[in-house]
């Protein structure tokens, strides 16, 4: 069991059920719906799919040996299960397409009641999956933008589930949710940065170099609570999601010490830590937001 935890990286799967989170209270917001069997299967999907995610970049990851070369920080660098032969690669690779096809299987259930806006999305959602580790990452800055939008997806899909549609409320969830995902991508990179170089990755770290990609982070949390306050403006959420805004003492500590420290792993690792804490707490205050919007 210790096992299974390890390589589906457990840890970081509550990042799956605020997202869903913030979908499901989005949905509700615009469209007073919410099925609670729905909305079950969508967040086993989702825990199924992000579990599918991590259990293949363990796989790939061993496979171009990149694990065994990473500095580990509690953030980044993957876990050493397969390096230190705890597990058989064969054995992870069957458990990351064991959770897709339990993920598959549930999707298939949501093409069935709402095949079209859902169908692209999920279609998107599995090629990124599959050709993330061997393709996508080895192709210029195409990393953040794939892992990014996939999770940004990911909101969207729970949102369609419920909606039906896609529309200006479901895109205020997908576009700060795509932003975060990407940039807790992003800065987990820095420490694997000449680690991933030698196994061919081309992500943005590697492209501009640390000190301009700490700026690039900087930019990108602006860029996050602007997608918010855009959406307010534009009466896609309500002003009740600014609530999310008490993230940003957080997320000016994470971009402080990234640029400060952008070159040196030990005083980089609180910057990982608070910029895990801005996404999840963000995506979270979102989802309060929109359920908050429905009594002001």
């Amino acid at each position: 069991m210790n096992n299974l935890v390890l390589v589906t990286r457990a840890n970081f799967l509550p990042l799956a059920v605020v997202i869903v989170a913030a979908g499901l209270s989005a949905s509700l917001y615009a469209h007073g719906v919410f099925n609670p069997f729905d909305a079950f299967l969508v967040l086993i999907g989702a825990l199924l799919t992000h579990a599918a995610v991590n259990v293949f970049n363990n796989y790939f990851d061993y496979r171009s040996g990149i694990d065994a070369r990473t500095t580990k920080t509690p953030f980044s660098g993957g876990v050493d299960i397969l390096v230190q032969g705890k597990m058989k690669p064969s054995v992870a690779f069957g458990i990351g397409l064991t959770c897709l096809l339990g993920a598959g299987v549930i999707g298939i259930y949501f093409l069935a009641r709402v095949f079209y806006p859902l169908f692209p999305i999920l279609l998107y959602g599995l090629i990124a999956i599959s050709l993330y580790s061997p393709v996508f990452s080895k192709i210029h800055a195409l990393s953040e933008i794939v892992a990014g939008t996939g999770f940004g997806f990911m909101g969207l899909g729970a949102y369609v589930t419920q909606a039906g549609v896609v529309d200006g409320t479901g895109i205020s969830v997908f576009v700060p949710v795509s932003i975060l995902v990407a940039l807790l991508l992003f800065l987990n990179e820095f420490p694997d940065a000449e680690a991933d170089k030698t196994a061919g990755r081309r992500h943005l770290v590697i492209l501009l170099g640390k000190k301009r990609s700490a700026w690039v982070y900087v930019a990108g949390l602006v860029a996050t609570y602007v997608s918010i306050l855009l959406a307010v403006a534009g009466r896609a959420a309500p002003f009740t999601v600014l609530i999310s805004f008490i993230t940003t003492p957080i997320a000016y500590k994470a971009g402080r010490i990234a640029i400060n420290s952008y070159d040196r792993v030990p005083e980089l690792v609180p910057a990982l830590a608070s910029n895990v804490l801005v996404i999840l707490s963000t995506i979270l205050l979102l989802a309060v937001g929109f359920l908050a919007g429905l009594y002001v």
